[in-house]
């Protein structure tokens, strides 16, 4: 293929994509630092005021559910810092969602409501699926498919025949179009490998759910005491693992506890019936056979330490400087050739 058959490709990925990448970067950006940055957004709604005794697991699920009637908590995510409130998720009998954060000390309701009461809840949902269910999740798949093809395609075009250090150079002294021209040329060849990493990793994250044909159990109310038994019952499986999450589906608990000894993001998983609880399995996290254990803390940065997240949020601006810089380009390219027309046709 010819380099300019890689640019063409490079080109027409790039202006058909560039507002999903867009987002993608700048939503992936702040999800690196989930929690302190939805602390930092919103302290009243997602910062523990401190100021009564602890709630349980089931007092909070209660509260929440008090908080929005006619909506059934779906999933409970304990506070994952000194300072953080319980998140809880609900759905309603249409399938409609609400969120509500419940003060571990006390248990004053926080906030309550829509997706977009929670704005750091919004942009999980939009990096993830655009808030549209299986069919956003296609579009983000088929955005990981297009940024690969254009690192591909990008390098292509790009690769010297020799010298490759003085063909990224910058000449700052030249026309600013062509200034804009060379960074983005050689921000995208420094990034390149980073980007296929999280392009990558992204698709493997997405597509086993998309690919997922099962729909959502039932919601249903479950007492808090119930709650508080099976959670008791899961931990003492794993005593000296703290809780990260609980899902409720029909008539069991899927209970995650957080199991660093493997990695960041992995969980030793119990699931547990809720009415006389006993437990279903439990499955430890060096032998669970789960995809997004071992990927998402590739595509997240956890897999190299805490440099890592703020390595890919260098990489995340950079994609949004790419998405921002490439359509730009084109039409400073289209703009110059117009006058070009105009110029002969005098």
């Amino acid at each position: 293929m010819t380099r300019a058959q890689w640019l063409r490709i490079h080109r027409a990925l790039g202006l058909t994509m560039a507002v999903f990448l867009l987002v993608q970067a700048l939503t992936g950006g702040l999800l690196l630092y989930r929690g302190p940055v939805a602390r930092w957004i919103d302290p009243a709604g997602m910062v523990s005021r401190a100021d009564g005794p602890v709630i349980s697991a089931g007092d909070a699920v209660e509260r929440a559910g008090r908080a929005l009637p006619g909506y059934h908590v779906m999933r409970l995510f304990a506070p994952e810092s000194t300072g953080a409130t319980w998140f809880v998720q609900l759905r309603d009998k249409e399938g409609r969602a609400a969120y509500a954060s419940i003060d571990p000390a006390g248990g004053a309701v926080r906030r309550a409501g829509g997706l977009f009461h929670f704005p750091v809840e919004a942009a999980l949902q939009i990096h993830y699926q655009l808030t549209a269910g299986k069919a956003g999740m296609a579009v983000v798949a088929l955005n990981g498919l297009a940024l690969l093809i254009m690192a591909v395609s990008g390098l292509s075009y790009w690769w010297p025949k020799r010298n490759p250090a003085r063909a990224l150079a910058i000449r700052w002294t030249v026309a600013p179009r062509l200034v804009l021209r060379q960074a983005h040329r050689t921000l995208g060849v420094v990034a390149v490998a980073f980007l296929t990493i999280m392009a990558s990793t992204g698709l493997l994250l997405i597509l086993p759910e998309l690919a997922d044909g099962s729909r959502p159990a039932p919601a249903v109310v479950a007492p808090a005491t119930a709650i508080d038994r099976g959670l008791a019952l899961a931990q003492r499986m794993f005593p000296g693992s703290s809780l990260r999450d609980a899902r409720i589906e029909g008539g069991r608990m899927i209970i995650n506890f957080h199991a660093p000894e493997r990695n960041a993001r992995a969980v030793h998983r119990v699931i547990v019936t809720i009415g006389e609880p006993h437990i279903v399995s439990a499955t430890p996290a060096d032998r669970s056979g789960a995809l997004w254990m071992t990927v998402l803390p590739i595509h997240a940065g956890n897999v190299i330490g805490p440099i890592g997240p703020a390595l890919l949020l260098l990489v995340a601006l950079a994609l949004a400087a790419l998405a921002l810089s490439g359509p730009i380009m084109w039409w400073q390219a289209s703009a110059q050739r117009r006058r070009f027309v105009r110029k002969d046709s005098r």
